[in-house]
């Protein structure tokens, strides 16, 4: 076994327990700001999994759009919102038990198929950068999906100017 090897499960298994520890931690904590830190933290640990996995593009969109911009959002909701909301009870004893059973056939299911699936592992990290490819073959072959993706979320900002506008 190799240096790099060993540096990558450790640094694999540390990052593992930050993103779960911070996940675990947002659903326990009743304070939403903790929880909106806490979620950054597991976005965090989310990004720099990607970086070991060599997909640099994927971890810096994860720190620029996540950890970036929908967390500073979800803090100003949570900062704009007054601190005593009255809010009825959100699910009966009913919907609890049902909610546990499919969060346990959900984690049962999971780990089935981590254990049964034949993982392949590479020899050695990827040392090229995967931005230049992904642009390149943004603007080439899949130039019409991101054009009308780009049309789609221009309308829905229009949309929801034109909804958030007071008359």
């Amino acid at each position: 076994m190799s240096s790099y090897e060993v540096f990558y499960g450790l640094a694999f298994y540390g990052l593992a327990a930050l993103t779960l520890g911070g996940a675990l931690g947002m659903v326990v904590t009743s304070d939403m700001v903790r929880a909106a830190l806490l979620v950054v933290a597991a976005l965090g640990g989310v990004a720099a999994t990607y970086l070991l996995l060599s997909a640099d593009f994927l971890a810096i969109v994860q720190l620029l759009v996540y950890v970036g911009a929908i967390m500073v959002l979800m803090l100003f909701a949570v900062m704009l919102t007054p601190g005593h909301v009255e809010l009825p009870a959100l699910a009966s004893s009913g919907q609890r038990g049902l909610a546990l059973v499919v969060a346990t056939a959900f984690a049962l299911i999971a780990v089935v198929v981590l254990l049964s699936t034949p993982w392949r592992f590479g020899n050695a990290p990827l040392d090229q950068p995967t931005t230049e490819l992904i642009g390149q073959q943004l603007l080439s072959t899949y130039v019409l999906p991101f054009e009308i993706a780009s049309v789609l979320l221009t309308a829905a900002m229009i949309g929801a100017i034109i909804i958030a506008r007071e008359d």
